[in-house]
C-alpha cells in the first residue's frame, strides 16, 4: 500500500468501513447477539461519531442519498446508546427495544449502499466497482 493515499483513496477506504459497520444493525437481536452492545454500538462510531463527538465528515464517495441514511442510522444510534446504560448484557439491550427500532433504518442504509458496491482500495475510482 502506498505511504500517503490521496484523499479520494482515503475516502474510498472508509466508505468501505462504513459498509462493514452498518452490516450487523439490520440484523437486530441477532446483530446484538453476536456482536456484543459494545461492539454494536462502537463499530459504528469509529466512523460516524456519537452527536456529542462532532459530525459526520463529508465524503466524496458517499452520496447525498446513502449520507442521509447513514444521518438517520447515527440519530437513532446515538439515541439508544444515551439512553441506555454503558455496560449491559446483549439481552439487556435486546429488552429496550432499540434493536428492532434500529434495524429498518439501517437495512435501508445497508441496501442502499450495497446497490452502488464497494471501492477497490488500492486506485481511485469514479465509482464503486466491486
Amino acid at each position: 500500500m502506498e505511504e500517503h493515499p490521496s484523499d479520494r483513496l482515503v475516502d474510498q477506504r472508509i466508505r468501505n468501513r462504513i459498509m462493514e459497520a452498518v452490516e450487523t444493525l439490520p440484523d437486530g437481536d441477532n446483530g446484538v447477539r453476536r456482536e456484543w452492545p459494545d461492539e454494536y454500538f462502537e463499530s459504528f462510531y469509529d466512523w460516524i461519531p456519537h452527536r456529542d463527538d462532532g459530525e459526520m465528515p463529508l465524503s466524496s464517495t458517499i452520496s447525498a442519498d446513502e449520507r442521509a441514511l447513514l444521518m438517520n442510522v447515527s440519530r437513532l444510534l446515538d439515541d439508544a446508546c444515551d439512553a441506555t446504560p454503558k455496560n449491559m448484557t446483549a439481552d439487556e439491550l435486546i429488552a429496550t427495544g432499540w434493536p428492532k427500532r434500529i434495524q429498518s433504518v439501517a437495512l435501508q442504509a445497508r441496501n442502499l449502499m450495497r446497490q452502488r458496491g464497494r471501492f477497490i482500495e488500492e486506485q481511485e475510482e469514479d465509482t464503486p466497482s466491486t
